[in-house]
């Protein structure tokens, strides 16, 4: 009886916390300081979820992400930062943007992701197509002309 009970009272404690607990994307900073925000978007103009914003003013690096229509906001100590965006999930990046934070301030930022730019794919000169197949062709020449072994003899 007393197990169901705690059971009971424990249920109840997670519903309450759940319940009572907002789920914020945002870094917040307890002292004195300004507030970043703004809105990522993706390649294809959407607001982009769970992307990672990144406040480095030397010193400290601060970390946000974005809500599910790409809002970010970040409060923080006064200063200069190097505010840059990257989605760990699809590597892509925007431009990083340096801006002054002052006490008090609010600056809003929008950034736009991009696809990485594409690598280049080696490929073979013309030369070297006829090279391996001349090799490719040679190869499997030398292995059909062997010289007959003792006991291939016998048979």
């Amino acid at each position: 009886m007393r197990s169901s009970r705690l059971i009971a009272a424990g249920l109840v404690f997670i519903v309450f916390t759940l319940a009572t607990t907002r789920i914020v994307t945002a870094q917040y900073y307890g002292g004195p300081g300004g507030q970043i925000s703004g809105f990522v978007y993706g390649p294809n103009g959407a607001g982009a979820d769970w992307v990672q914003i990144l406040a480095n003013n030397g010193t400290h690096t601060f970390h946000g992400f974005s809500g599910m229509s790409g809002f970010y906001l970040m409060r923080v100590p006064a200063g200069t930062y190097n505010v840059s965006v990257y989605d760990p999930g699809l590597l892509r990046w925007a431009k990083s943007v340096n801006v002054t934070v002052a006490d008090g301030s609010e600056i809003t930022l929008d950034f736009h992701l991009q696809w990485p730019p594409a690598v280049p794919v080696p490929e073979f000169q013309t030369n070297m197509a006829l090279l391996v197949m001349a090799l490719a062709l040679a190869a499997s020449i030398a292995l059909t002309k062997r010289k007959p072994t003792r006991e291939s003899a016998k048979l």
